[in-house]
């Protein structure tokens, strides 16, 4: 029998929104919490089953690229199940995500321009696939271009979303980078019964080649230069994108291009409103939505679902950005009074 590789990834929360929701004029409003996975992000459900396949077939070496996700969960799984993994990383990663994969014992490989240029990371993808192949290592990229296996249980978040919504669920948003997990989402959706919720694509501004092929009429999704800084969904060419575009026309969704700011914004907004803490791309769906309230897209009284798919210890730099507004303030003893009562008063 197969061993199942687990670190007990999945069954995430589905929360009502407190405040956000009501902001927006929506009466449901809820969150996804994939930041509840072992690792902080919802690719644990993708390399469970990669790492599944791999001890299936008894791999012993595995190399991945990754803008910091990816490599994080690898890195820790890859751990529990002794394979040594090689991870293959852009210039942008997040230092606490790098730190994630080093803590686990992962060898990391920088590559310039890799996740930025869309030529250099065709070439960096073209090369590790003959490597592996010759050197009988195994290739992680969560697509289903290239594991198809591992993004088959991705499609759970939708399965687990179905069974939580008590309502008839009409929206959901979903972070879109290469495309994955936006094909994932919609192919849950689709295996499950019921009616089908239109499924919507949020990208950067700076790298959005799914919404830019979706608003052009295209079939496909052509290479782009990224310029955003939310480095997790910086993907500059077509992994699953024409796949993900496909979808997301079967299920009458819209693809929305928002700026690095929106995305900062909504991160601050569930940070400081919702207490839920997120990495910048884990906003993006909330930044998606908010455009989509303001273009009249959203009824008041639909269900809407926003993935939040990785957590704030991600990306310390943006917590750093947002905590610069709550300084903490140094006092001395005779001071604390009438400095709790300045906090608790009505006007702070």
């Amino acid at each position: 029998m197969t061993l199942r590789a687990t670190l007990g990834e999945g069954n995430t929360p589905l929360i009502a929104s407190a405040y956000i929701g009501p902001l927006l004029g929506l009466s449901g409003l809820f969150f996804k919490l994939e930041i509840c996975n072992p690792s902080g992000s919802y690719k644990d459900r993708f390399i469970a089953g990669e790492v599944s396949a791999m001890l299936g077939l008894g791999v012993r070496a595995c190399i991945a690229t990754s803008s910091g996700n990816t490599g994080s969960s690898l890195a820790c799984y890859c751990a529990r199940y002794e394979i040594p993994c090689t991870i293959v990383v852009n210039e942008q990663t997040p230092s606490a995500k790098l730190l994630q994969m080093q803590a686990h014992g992962a060898r990391i490989l920088r590559v310039t321009g890799f996740g930025v240029s869309p030529a250099v990371t065709e070439n960096v993808l073209s090369l590790l696939s003959e490597f592996t192949g010759q050197f009988q290592a195994h290739l992680v990229v969560s697509a289903y271009r290239y594991c198809p296996a591992g993004m088959a249980g991705v499609e759970t978040i939708a399965e687990e979303i179905r069974g939580q919504c008590r309502s008839v669920i009409n929206h959901v948003f979903v972070p879109t980078g290469g495309g994955g997990l936006f094909a994932a989402v919609c192919r849950g959706f689709l295996r499950t019964s019921g009616s089908k919720p239109h499924v919507h694509a949020i990208q950067p501004r700076g790298c959005s080649p799914v919404v830019s092929a979706f608003e052009l009429g295209a079939d496909r999704v052509l290479p782009t230069q990224s310029t955003t800084q939310i480095s997790g969904l910086s993907v500059p060419f077509d992994i699953d994108g024409t796949l993900a575009l496909r979808h997301l026309r079967e299920l009458g969704g819209q693809g929305f291009a928002v700026s690095d700011e929106e995305i900062w914004d909504a991160q601050s907004l569930l940070w400081e409103r919702e207490g839920i803490y997120c990495e910048p791309a884990g906003a993006a769906a909330l930044a998606g939505l908010r455009r989509a309230v303001h273009l009249g897209a959203i009824l008041p009284n639909d269900t809407v679902i926003c993935l939040v798919t990785g957590h704030g210890f991600k990306d310390p730099d943006s917590a750093h950005r947002a905590a610069t507004r709550h300084v903490p303030i140094l006092i001395h003893e005779n001071q604390l009074k009438d400095s709790l009562l300045k906090a608790v008063s009505p006007c702070g």
